[in-house]
């Protein structure tokens, strides 16, 4: 409940703000890794994160302090999942997110930005004797991602980002056929980029 006051609080602000403005858009294109934490509420269920990447374009409409940033992510992560008296299963996750972020621009070159993130296309697939096979979806539709971004010699930027979900993902059937309670995704993403 508290998040969802937050994310109303944070859209009026900055729709408050930005009708008093006039309007500058800056684009680009961005890439990072991310370290992805994936939990499951059983506790006999062992799992093992591994260093993911993504990259995207990005752009702002920049309203003086204020600006709205909807972005576009091709995210790649990946994990390894250890049900009690199965094999491991090495799982590789694909999706594109579309985070719309508000950002706050206190000062010139520093950014604080929050905002929903809509999860559009989310494919798994599991490594099985050299193949890749499809096995569906592990993320959520709807996410939220939280940070704090810098600007330097004016067009190259730098963001650290905080993605979570708001609720985890339940009755995930593994492709051993085993089921997991509730399976929920959370990461820390380091982004590195240029804009125009």
């Amino acid at each position: 409940m508290l998040r969802r006051i937050f994310f109303i609080l944070l859209f009026a602000s900055a729709a408050a703000a930005a009708s008093a403005q006039p309007l500058k858009v800056e684009y680009g294109a961005v890439a990072g890794i991310n370290v992805p934490d994936y939990k499951t509420n059983m506790a006999t269920t062992d799992i093992k994160n591994k260093l993911g990447w993504q990259v995207g374009i990005v752009t702002s409409l920049k309203f003086g302090w204020v600006s709205l940033d909807p972005q576009i992510f091709y995210v790649r992560q990946g994990l390894r999942i250890k049900p009690e008296g199965s094999d491991e299963i090495d799982l590789k996750s694909n999706s594109v997110d579309i985070p719309v972020l508000v950002a706050f621009r206190p000062i010139r070159f520093l950014r604080i930005f929050a905002g929903p993130v809509f999860t559009v296309v989310n494919s798994c697939k599991q490594k099985q004797e050299g193949d890749r096979l499809d096995f569906g979806r592990v993320r959520p539709t709807l996410s939220y991602s939280a940070g704090v971004g810098t600007t330097l010699l004016k067009h190259l930027t730098i963001d650290l980002r905080y993605n979570g979900q708001f609720k985890g993902k339940s009755n995930v059937v593994l492709p051993d056929g085993s089921q997991l309670d509730k399976l929920r995704t959370y990461n820390v993403a380091l982004n590195v980029g240029y804009l125009f």
